[in-house]
């Protein structure tokens, strides 16, 4: 059976930022998404420089869409993600919108229920275009009724709407040494990929961006291998911390803090080195255990 995915199936505003296009019940009770880059996407004339950003955009709209479509979670829910990783399996990226069309095949690897409702899910897919696998990654979220996320977020600040940085920039008052960099995280409201929609908080994807471009400055080369782990929610009314070291060969560590906490971690790889271990598809960071 054939399911059409829209903006509201994957938590988007702008249609042309949609990814997924349909998904398929598969046999094994797995979901392909059939995945196109429409020519509009902010990131389309930006490539191959963001598609590892894009391939970490494509896991996390599937792995949402896949909780609505497969997992029984309802439209309107809140979703935190935990953890989200995605690796290229070789050096040559897609270059233009066309060379981004696929599948992207995603698998339930382990799931915990409250009260006969998905609470949590941790899922894992391969990319695929003309029976080839070009990457992978995994996904692991928590889903909130609209009720439970506004009683845990009732004490956050109010979002000011002030530019903390120009157009297209994430990193400020960097101060580089070999292997080593520490910086400020800034960000745009006229950013139409990060800010396609209102959120009371920092998305995960400014921070996967942020790591991104804290690699890439540390290391010399564009990453292929991404994992982000989130702990806490960041606040859009102070400063934002963002350090970045070499992490063995080709690998960056980045570390994301506000207000001495720990809000995430990415880890970058790339390109590929000999005995490097890659962000993988089924390793998760936590384990679920049964609710309470």
């Amino acid at each position: 059976m054939w399911h059409p995915v829209d903006s509201a199936l994957v938590h988007k505003k702008s249609a042309c930022q949609v990814l997924p296009v349909a998904a398929k019940d598969l046999e094994d009770g797995s979901l392909g998404f059939d995945v196109v880059l429409s020519p509009d996407h902010p990131l389309a004339g930006h490539l191959p420089i963001n598609a590892t950003l894009l391939g970490v955009e494509m896991m996390r709209q599937c792995a949402i869409a896949f909780a609505h479509l497969g997992g029984g979670v309802p439209l309107g829910w809140a979703f935190l993600m935990n953890e989200l990783t995605f690796s290229w399996h070789a050096d040559k990226l897609p270059e233009s919108p066309g060379q981004f069309a696929g599948r992207v095949n995603m698998r339930l690897c382990d799931a915990r229920m409250r009260k006969g409702q998905v609470s949590d899910l941790q899922l894992e897919a391969d990319y695929v275009s003309g029976n080839v696998i070009l990457g992978s990654g995994h996904g692991d979220l928590s889903v909130l009724p609209p009720q439970a996320f506004r009683a845990i977020r009732r004490n956050a600040p109010a979002v000011t709407g002030e530019d903390t940085g120009s157009l297209g920039v994430v990193l400020a008052n960097i101060d580089r040494m070999p292997g080593v960099l520490d910086a400020r995280l800034v960000w745009n409201f006229r950013d139409p990929f990060i800010f396609d929609h209102v959120s009371d908080h920092l998305s995960g994807m400014l921070f996967a961006r942020a790591a991104l471009q804290s690699h890439l400055l540390v290391s010399g080369a564009q990453a292929l291998g991404f994992s982000l782990r989130c702990e806490n929610f960041a606040e859009y009314n102070d400063a934002v911390h963002v350090s970045a070291a070499s992490d063995g060969p080709g690998a960056t560590l980045t570390t994301i803090t506000q207000s001495g906490r720990n809000i995430a971690f990415g880890r970058c790889i790339g390109p590929r080195v000999a005995d490097v271990a890659w962000p993988a598809a089924g390793r998760f960071h936590r384990q679920l255990t049964p609710a309470l």
